[in-house]
């Protein structure tokens, strides 16, 4: 059995929280962090037949791409189709888990799966979502609380270094201090000058997690009045995208009938301005917002699940052509790669994992 927090913590090294968008709900939708569980089902929507296949299979944890609780609600009732999906969760021990647009924009996540799906070479970002440098924090904590005030910044995400967490330095050394007037010390008296074993505990911090990390440290440190330092780093700053552009030479026809293939599909939808491509671009889900960050990168197509009517319009103007494989299918490949980073998790602990087999794309064709 493992807990519903080392699996999330597992996943969000691939799809950080902190890449999600303001108006997205990534994270845990229904549960407990403190859950522990032996099976996962991974889909693309929790819908009530979806939870019905997690009952069936004994999944207790239900990760998602797309949010159950997208949007504030004001009751959970069961006249709804979310407010039951909530209720049965509940009632059976169900937690659910989604990771939307922190898998959109990650380098480990479906725009990338699928750039290399179909070999595009030199691959870059399309459109910047964040960029940021990074700081160094540098705090001294009395020996015994070193761990509290580490995971504490960790928790608030210091200390990551690629596919590492929990980076962090320390060195132990003497502290000194002398309680004044109206002090309230953790240690020691007023008037007295006091000498402590501490560590000196330093690691690097993102520039829009600083505040978050900076609160939490003061709030697990013992100590009434904290000293720590923060020094701005020159390291290069990180730039996270949405969507990716790549090259690859093909005729259109090809690279259609490459994504039919690969992608198990029946058919796409296509406005196709040349006959042949150099450098494609693509967006999983809706790419309509992203035609003309396409175009001003040099993009003779743009593969994405959908882009409507006035989408299409718009990249005829700009004679750049359109693939549209639909919504569901252009992010149907997320159940793939969280399977894919599950199964290196499952190496550690004796984990049954799922496939959703429910299609939510609920579209056929006569």
């Amino acid at each position: 059995m493992v807990s519903i927090q080392e699996i999330i913590s597992f996943i969000e090294t691939y799809f950080p929280k902190k890449l999600s968008y303001e108006w997205d709900n990534c994270g845990l939708q229904v549960g407990s962090y403190s859950d522990k569980v032996d099976s996962v089902l991974i889909c693309l929507d929790v819908t009530e037949d979806v939870l019905k296949e997690a009952i069936l299979l004994g999944a207790k944890l239900i990760i998602s791409h797309h949010p159950l609780i997208f949007q504030g609600i004001k009751n959970i009732k069961d006249d709804t189709p979310e407010g039951r999906i909530i209720i049965d969760a509940i009632k059976n021990g169900i937690n659910i888990y989604s990771a939307h647009t922190s898998a959109d924009v990650s380098k480990h996540g479906i725009n990338h799966w699928l750039a290399n799906l179909i070999g595009l070479e030199n691959i870059e970002g399309l459109s910047i979502k964040q960029k940021s440098g990074y700081f160094k924090v540098v705090v001294y904590v009395p020996v015994d609380y070193v761990q509290n005030v580490l995971e504490a910044m960790a928790n608030e995400g210091a200390g990551f270094v690629g596919k590492y967490s929990h980076c962090f330095f320390a060195v132990e050394g003497e502290g000194s201090f002398k309680p004044q007037e109206g002090a309230k010390p953790f240690l020691g008296q007023v008037g007295r000058l006091e000498k402590v074993k501490e560590v000196r505990l330093e690691s690097i911090v993102p520039e829009d997690k600083l505040k978050n990390v900076i609160k939490s440290m003061l709030k697990a440190h013992p100590y009434e009045e904290v000293a720590y330092d923060i020094y701005r780093l020159e390291n290069e700053i990180s730039y996270e995208c949405l969507g990716v552009i790549g090259e690859k030479k093909i005729l259109a026809k090809d690279l259609i009938l490459e994504l039919k293939q690969k992608l198990n599909l029946d058919f796409v939808k296509a406005s196709i301005q040349k006959d042949a491509f150099k450098k494609i671009a693509i967006v999983s889900g809706s790419g309509k917002d992203l035609i003309k960050d396409a175009y001003f990168k040099g993009a003779d197509c743009l593969i994405t699940g959908e882009v409507g009517h006035h989408g299409i319009l718009l990249a005829k103007s700009l004679s750049m052509s359109i693939i549209e494989l639909g919504h569901y299918e252009s992010e149907k490949v997320f159940v793939d790669i969280v399977y894919s980073l599950l199964e290196e998790f499952k190496k550690k602990d004796d984990l049954k994992i799922y496939k959703s087999k429910i299609n939510t794309s609920y579209t056929n064709i006569y």
